[in-house]
């Protein structure tokens, strides 16, 4: 979108960060995204902060800094503005979205095998990415001594290994871009980068999260114009942190502190430090899941270059559905170079395999939004 349409746009009628409150966050919508902080804090605004997993004005003070510009509205990924036009940009005329091609892959590194989820295909991706000198950064999702997902900016291959694996309470992966200007100059000399805004990024995210990059890249707003590749991952819903480990240590008195791993496969696994297994229920964990994922009718991330995701696969595989140019030169390329290695269908299966993924999307989407219905 050119300056002067986004101009035009904001005349209908600008919404402000007010607006936002009391629209999404007010109403316990906000997925905690951090879009409007990383957009208001990169352009030195001084106006907004994460307090607990919501946005909110720093001070009274802070609420005479507001600009109202509008832009948080906009690229929040909980309001409808802005939906039409990514539907286009995407292709999109179904709940799965656009797919240039779907298959299932693993990755043949053992060691990225050995530390990543079903396939370790994210890692792979992200280590591809790295060596072909395609990204200078990625921004991903660390866990703390808590077991607590934390994002960050990540400059190099090695640091991989902390972030794989998969986080089922939310981390604000958009957050750490609003200290894009202050990234240290060592590490910018390090890896030849003389000017900030040529920096290339990849973006490892939910649904939502995804949805809101590129928001915020329709927009040409700062800081997403860093990111070059969109990588969703599948969610069916998130859990609030706290609400979650609390249920966790009643069921199976497992401290967050002592845990190694944890998946779904129907029900929620935990893995111990002491490689102890346990098995919860899926449906004791519902008073821990986020309100905003009872509003969300997205599942396989329709906004990405590439969605990833265990849903569908075979054992020790993971889903990969390709949707732009861009993610279709990367899974290509890395599965002509060995560097992932494909899930063999018979040819004369072929399109019953692929409809019978699509069938399982679209029924757990359906899920979802019956889901919502509920709720509301």
């Amino acid at each position: 979108m050119t300056e002067l349409a986004y101009k035009k746009l904001l005349q209908n009628e600008v919404k402000t960060f007010e607006d936002l409150k009391n629209d999404i966050i007010n109403g316990n919508k906000c997925c905690a995204c951090g879009a409007c902080i990383a957009y208001c804090e990169s352009q030195g605004f001084d106006v907004i902060e994460m307090k607990g997993y919501n946005p909110e004005f720093k001070s009274e003070k802070s609420v005479e800094n507001c600009t109202k510009c509008g832009v948080c509205y906009y690229i929040c990924p909980q309001t409808k503005v802005l939906l039409k036009e990514l539907n286009e940009i995407y292709s999109i005329k179904d709940n799965i979205g656009n797919i240039v091609k779907i298959l299932a892959a693993k990755t043949t590194d053992t060691g990225l095998e050995k530390v990543g989820q079903d396939g370790g295909i994210v890692s792979a991706i992200l280590t591809y990415l790295f060596e072909k000198h395609k990204i200078d950064a990625a921004i991903v999702s660390e866990f703390d001594h808590n077991f607590k997902p934390v994002p960050k900016i990540i400059f190099d291959k090695e640091d991989l290994f902390k972030s794989a694996g998969t986080r089922y309470s939310i981390s604000p992966q958009i957050f750490p871009l609003k200290n894009l200007y202050n990234i240290p100059e060592e590490i910018l000399t390090k890896k030849e980068i003389f000017d900030i805004d040529e920096l290339r990024i990849a973006f490892i995210g939910t649904p939502c999260q995804c949805r809101a990059v590129n928001k915020m890249k329709f927009l040409h707003v700062k800081p997403a114009h860093v990111i070059k590749y969109i990588i969703g991952l599948f969610c069916f819903e998130n859990f609030i942190y706290d609400k979650l480990y609390d249920i966790l240590k009643r069921e199976i008195k497992v401290d967050p502190t002592n845990i190694k791993k944890t998946w779904i496969k129907k029900n929620f696994f935990i893995q111990t430090k002491d490689n102890k297994e346990f098995e919860i229920d899926i449906k004791t964990l519902n008073p821990a899941v986020r309100n905003n994922c009872h509003e969300c009718d997205e599942f396989t991330g329709r906004f990405t270059d590439i969605s990833v995701g265990a849903s569908g696969a075979p054992e020790g595989y993971s889903m990969i559905l390709i949707r732009t140019d861009n993610g279709k030169n990367v899974i290509n390329s890395m599965l002509s170079k060995g560097i992932i290695e494909q899930f063999i269908v018979p040819s004369n299966r072929t399109i019953e395999w692929k409809n019978k993924k699509l069938d399982w999307y679209n029924k757990l989407i359906s899920l979802k939004i019956r889901n919502h219905i509920k709720t509301n």
